[in-house]
């Protein structure tokens, strides 16, 4: 192995690594959003995921094209915006 192959494989591992990294942390940020909605309704975890799928349908319609976590941030802060 030369070391063009070498430099060419810990290029390839090294971008996988980055991806795999972007990835993970697009689900996380969804997750904590969902966790934090949860804890912000104060319902019981069946109702706040009901009530969470009632109000991001609500939302698509609102404002069609926007991505998951978008409507996710947005409810998280009107939820905060109301108990200010």
């Amino acid at each position: 192995m030369n070391p063009r192959h070498l430099a060419l494989a810990i290029a390839v591992v090294f971008a996988l690594l980055i991806f795999y990294g972007l990835v993970a942390q697009e689900a996380d940020r969804s997750a904590a959003l969902r966790r934090k909605y949860l804890k912000l309704v104060r319902l019981s975890k069946a109702e706040g995921e009901a009530q969470l799928a009632e109000r991001l349908e609500s939302l698509s319609r609102r404002f069609p094209g926007k991505t998951y976590r978008w409507y996710l941030s947005w409810l998280v802060n009107d939820l905060e915006r109301a108990k200010r």
